[in-house]
């Protein structure tokens, strides 16, 4: 049988990685097709013998189960890291697979929100729905960019899932920091001195890699901040396409969207319609579209192979469209939360079926 690989970074519960459920699905879905599936870490391979221990799913006995197998000519990248300690750690692993002859990725994780940001500049139509962003170079830096725009958010330039993200206003009496921690958790400060604030952020963004970027209004009037989700993947004939989209919304007066800080889900256009004009909808839909033909192929060309993408888009209070984030590794959830099941079910098994083919092709099948 054919063989699927998948890497994820090994964490401490059982199985010991996240994301089962989706690739229990896969894995479902590919036994079907004639496709196993195997997780394993990057770590884990001996490259001497071309072998791996990782994990297969069992349909009878229903559970993961443990055991050696040869190296996957095929893999597929799910590997999420916690912080940049660990994108370090696990990097020189990933490389040696992306570089083996014995090996091919269904595509390349992208590297940071900072050369994201490099590479969407290079294409002089895409820059009217890029925020300013620039690379936080300390305090000092910070305190000259919100002289420039009052309120600026930071984040950090790895994959946060809103974790770690603050926004900083400057008032009469100070400034006032709110957003949420490396945890999870949400915090409100405030500091009547400029030197507080500067030690405040020292320890907060502390040796983590961090963008800055004006703060935009992008919430409902309620005060709930939303943005636009739509996942956008290769077929099994290398053809880009949308899958689906939903908006996200996140708790009032919040700073974030994101599902893992608990916002919820919704479907995009009976959403925009209770919040924008009909016409101003059908704007805002074209120039989304416009954003899924162009943003994928780009990215491809500077950045390498690539199998899907998440575009998270802001949707200012005048009906502005903002690329706020570009996600090489995306969730589906999003699509169950918002009730499309069937969008849920396409999005989940394509990746299993682009396999297919590519492991066809490399068998002459």
């Amino acid at each position: 049988m054919k063989t699927l690989g998948i890497i994820v970074c090994t964490v401490r519960r059982s199985p010991p990685f996240l994301e089962a459920g989706f690739f229990k699905r896969l894995a479902l879905e590919g036994r079907r097709l004639g496709i196993g599936l195997l997780i394993f870490s990057p770590k884990h391979v001996d490259w001497n013998r071309l072998r791996v221990k990782g994990w297969t799913f069992s349909p009878e006995a229903k559970q993961w189960i443990a055991g050696e197998h040869p190296l996957p000519t095929l893999v597929y990248d799910r590997c999420f890291y916690t912080d940049s300690n660990q994108f370090r750690d696990y990097k020189p692993f990933v490389q040696r697979l992306d570089q083996s002859p014995h090996v091919q990725l269904l595509g390349r994780g992208l590297v940071g929100k900072w050369d994201t940001h490099l590479i969407l500049s290079r294409n002089p139509s895409l820059l009217p729905y890029l925020p300013e962003t620039q690379k936080w170079e300390g305090p000092d830096k910070a305190l000259l960019f919100m002289d420039q725009h009052e309120k600026i958010l930071i984040k950090p330039n790895g994959g946060s899932h809103g974790k770690g993200v603050a926004a900083i206003l400057q008032t009469a009496g100070g400034y006032q920091v709110h957003g949420r921690t490396r945890e999870n958790r949400l915090f409100h400060l405030s500091f009547k001195e400029e030197s507080s604030l500067k030690q405040w952020l020292n320890r907060f963004v502390a040796n983590t890699r961090y963008v800055m970027q004006p703060y935009l209004p992008l919430n409902t009037p309620e005060g709930r901040p939303y943005d636009l989700r739509m996942l956008i993947q290769k077929n099994e004939r290398g053809e880009w396409k949308t899958t689906g989209m939903a908006i996200r919304t996140g708790k009032p007066h919040g700073l974030t969207s994101n599902l893992h800080g608990g916002g919820r889900a919704e479907k995009a256009v009976p959403f925009l319609l209770r919040h924008f004009q009909r016409d101003q909808v059908s704007d805002i839909m074209e120039k989304i579209r416009w954003l899924a033909a162009v943003v994928p192929p780009h990215i491809e060309r500077h950045h390498g192979r690539l199998l899907e993408l998440g575009l998270d888009v802001g949707i200012d209070t005048d009906g502005r469209i903002w690329l706020l984030e570009v996600n090489s590794k995306p969730g589906r959830s999003v699509f169950v939360l918002s009730g499309q099941k069937e969008v849920f079910h396409q999005a989940t098994l394509l990746p299993i079926r682009v396999a297919q083919a590519i492991l066809n092709r490399q068998t002459g099948g």
